[in-house]
């Protein structure tokens, strides 16, 4: 499959990913120009601007993301204990990481 055929402007790729964040989903995303091809885990960060967006802790520019799914069941990490995990996962705020 090329780049062409999941190609959508960023802006749309952006909103997607900032309601992934607010919802806590987990999610994957097809990258393009990048070491790797594929990234899943949890949205941290969506820059206002639509330039990049932090998923699991990496730092991605947002116009190598060729599209958003949802993750993979294989290697899972939200299965934990014989039961899904729906917390959603929040990132420690800057007062409570010096506590």
């Amino acid at each position: 499959m090329t780049g062409l055929a999941l190609e959508r402007p960023v802006a749309t790729i952006a909103w997607d990913l900032r309601t992934a964040w607010a919802a806590g989903w987990r999610i994957a995303v097809s990258l393009e120009r990048s070491d790797r091809d594929r990234l899943e885990g949890c949205v941290s960060h969506v820059s206002a601007t639509a330039a990049f967006v932090t998923v699991a802790g990496v730092h991605v520019p947002l116009d190598r993301v060729l599209a958003v799914h949802r993750p993979s069941r294989l290697g899972d990490s939200s299965w934990r204990s014989g039961r899904w995990s729906r917390e959603r996962r929040v990132a420690p705020q800057p007062d409570s990481l010096f506590a």
